[in-house]
């Protein structure tokens, strides 16, 4: 058995509200994976395929795999578009965006298809080749309940994926499978003969890859800032020069662990309300 990790951002994922999205260079990621005893990865940069090339390179010398693909924004949300060759356009709804996968060979993938974010394709996963039925980030927990559901209600096959935004997550939650080529891979997903790896990010992780987010897009986020009212202004300001030059992180932490609470419980709630 062999592990891969399908979903894995490099720094050619860029943000709408912050410009910084992901973190690593492509052909670090790569040696990471190596060094983790992954046999291989796939780039899913959001919208971007730019990472491609860097990213196979260091793949033939390191002897991995590389998977070709994209997470597309697609009408309705993200699909992990998976062994294509093109880049496939962002805006297009859910079947349009599965015909182009299909027609460059490869499959389409519901990512965290009811994410506490909204940002799943949520009910129109029906229309996809499987669903990402645990996904690293979305600590919630309960949001990957409904990603399982949904998935065996629909009797699609399940995969397990990191979302990986940082080189320390990558390797999260990868599949087992004891295919080792990209054309097997897919096809042992769609027999769905691969084992899935349910682990989360740590908190930790997430608020580094935060701090680090704001502070390579400080400059943005401040003039962001100057739309807001004056008194809402100031205070977010102190709050991001705290954030980024804040080295112990109490504060933060514990607002984190807050904020993860109640998204629990929101997700908590929702899921109630569905089932």
């Amino acid at each position: 058995m062999v592990l891969i990790d399908l979903h894995t951002h490099s720094n050619h994922s860029r943000g709408r509200k912050i410009p910084t999205e992901a973190l690593p260079r492509p052909r670090d990621m790569i040696r990471v994976a190596k060094q983790r005893g992954l046999a291989g990865i796939a780039l899913t940069d959001h919208d971007s395929i730019d990472g491609w090339k860097e990213a196979a390179a260091e793949a033939k010398k390191q002897g991995m795999i590389f998977i070709q693909g994209e997470e597309v924004s697609t009408a309705r949300g993200h699909i992990l578009a998976l062994g294509i060759t093109e880049h496939i356009p962002r805006g297009l709804s859910v079947q349009e965006t599965m015909d182009q996968i299909h027609e460059q060979g490869g499959i389409g993938i519901a990512s965290h298809p009811f994410d506490i974010a909204g940002q799943g394709v949520r009910y129109d996963a029906k229309y996809t080749d499987a669903v990402e039925a645990w996904n690293a980030l979305s600590i919630d927990r309960f949001s990957n309940y409904l990603n399982n559901r949904k998935a065996e209600r629909l009797g699609k096959p399940k995969v397990s994926g990191s979302d990986a935004h940082t080189l320390d997550m990558i390797g999260t939650a990868p599949i087992r499978t004891t295919a080792t080529t990209l054309d097997d891979i897919l096809k042992s997903i769609l027999k769905q003969q691969v084992t899935l790896t349910k682990q989360y990010v740590s908190i930790r992780s997430i608020q580094t890859w935060s701090q680090e987010r704001f502070k390579r897009s400080y400059d943005h986020v401040w003039n962001h800032i100057a739309n807001y009212s004056p008194p809402r202004a100031w205070i977010s300001r102190k709050l991001l020069n705290r954030f980024v030059t804040d080295r112990s992180n109490w504060l933060f932490t514990g607002l984190a662990h807050v904020g993860i609470c109640s998204a629990a419980v929101y997700s908590a709630c929702l899921t109630a309300a569905k089932y």
